[in-house]
């Protein structure tokens, strides 16, 4: 109820508290008779008042009835409206390109997003591609595409940089704010820094894929910016339009929507606490549609959340190989969003825990949706 709806109420609810005191007063008159003490009074005109106050009062009751519920129809109208607003914020229908239609509009809006932020120093450390093989580095060729196209857009901002010996320190474990070295570190120590994360996703057997241009922090490790686009076209370019299952046609296996509900409001609670949480989000299996879906989830919540978000997943996924000891990698996150895959294609539960705690919180149901 708005302000002026709740003011609107007092109004009528102080007239229908009105209308019922004439109302008993027009009674009370109506049942006047003449008293012993003046028995030849004549009560004729007061009963006839209280008729009149009687009437009155009945109409005046029934229009604030009638105003009462159109307002109170108008706001639990309104009230319904809201929340079915708020079930669907998180949703959202996949951009669809080439990745020659994509490359330019996309590299733009991640760097503007990245200078709007003050970022000053932007590293270029090549594409990478996710497959049922794992994240390897893509060919020469797409990291001199994708570097052209970013230095152009630079322009004379030099904010694009190439890191030189670019790796994870071996001994680290994540929880640092300078975890990678490289040599010409010196050169950059007093900037705002952030890595671009460039990755192309392809499902096995699948005609499409995803690319996801992120920028990460480099103290943080947490998501500063990002795009994400289907790219149509994916499978053929990487030379894989033959790898469809027994032979067969590959299939567009990219989701077209996103639909996240969030009934208990889990998420709305994690972005409100006093001393908020740092979360890596994860899929439960080592499968490319798993990482499609983590993705997905992490693209959407980023955009309709305050929630903060690492990706430290990615980091150890494209890095880890010169760490002394891959697995005990940590990363800036101290709690997990991760989803779990149900019976129903496409559909996967989500859940939230941090790091230490044996508790669970439900975050509701992620759905995605294929083209026929």
């Amino acid at each position: 109820m708005t302000s002026a709806q709740r003011i609107d109420y007092l109004k009528l609810d102080g007239a229908l508290e009105a209308a019922g005191s004439n109302l008993r007063s027009g009674q009370h008159l109506v049942a006047t008779k003449p008293s012993s003490f003046d028995p030849n009074r004549d009560v004729k005109p007061i009963i006839q008042r209280g008729e009149r106050l009687i009437e009155s009062a009945l109409i005046s009751m029934d229009t604030a009835q009638r105003e009462m519920v159109a307002l109170l129809t108008t706001v639990e109208g309104q009230k319904t409206a809201q929340i079915n607003v708020d079930k669907m914020k998180y949703d959202f229908t996949l951009e669809a390109a080439t990745l020659q239609e994509a490359l330019a509009t996309q590299c733009q809006q991640l760097l503007a997003a990245c200078w709007d932020l003050g970022y000053e120093t932007l590293f270029f450390d090549g594409v990478f591609i996710a497959d049922e093989a794992g994240t390897q580095r893509a060919a020469a060729e797409f990291r001199n595409t994708f570097y052209d196209a970013l230095v152009k857009i630079d322009g004379n901002t030099f904010s694009v940089t190439l890191p030189i010996a670019f790796q994870l320190k071996p001994d680290t474990i994540g929880q640092g704010r300078q975890i990678f070295s490289y040599e010409n570190a010196h050169i950059f120590k007093d900037d705002k820094k952030a890595l671009l994360a460039i990755e192309l996703t392809l499902p096995q057997g699948s005609s499409s894929g995803l690319l996801s241009l992120r920028a990460i922090d480099l103290e943080t490790q947490e998501i500063a910016a990002k795009r994400l686009v289907k790219i149509t076209d994916l499978a053929q370019i990487l030379g894989r339009a033959g790898e469809g299952s027994q032979g067969a046609e590959l299939e567009d296996r990219i989701p077209a929507q996103v639909a996240l509900r969030n009934q208990a409001n889990t998420l709305e609670r994690l972005s409100t606490l006093n001393s908020p949480y740092t979360f890596n989000v994860a899929d439960g299996s080592d499968s490319t549609d798993g990482k499609v879906a983590a993705t997905l989830l992490t693209h959407t919540l980023l955009g309709n959340s305050t929630l903060q978000l690492t990706d430290s997943d990615f980091i150890r996924r494209a890095y880890g190989e010169s760490l002394n000891m891959p697995d005990t990698w940590i990363g800036q996150a101290n709690a997990h969003l991760t989803l779990t895959e149900t019976e129903e294609t496409g559909s996967y539960q989500l859940s939230a825990q941090a790091d230490g705690s044996e508790r669970i919180l439900q975050g509701g149901t992620f759905n995605l949706s294929y083209l026929d």
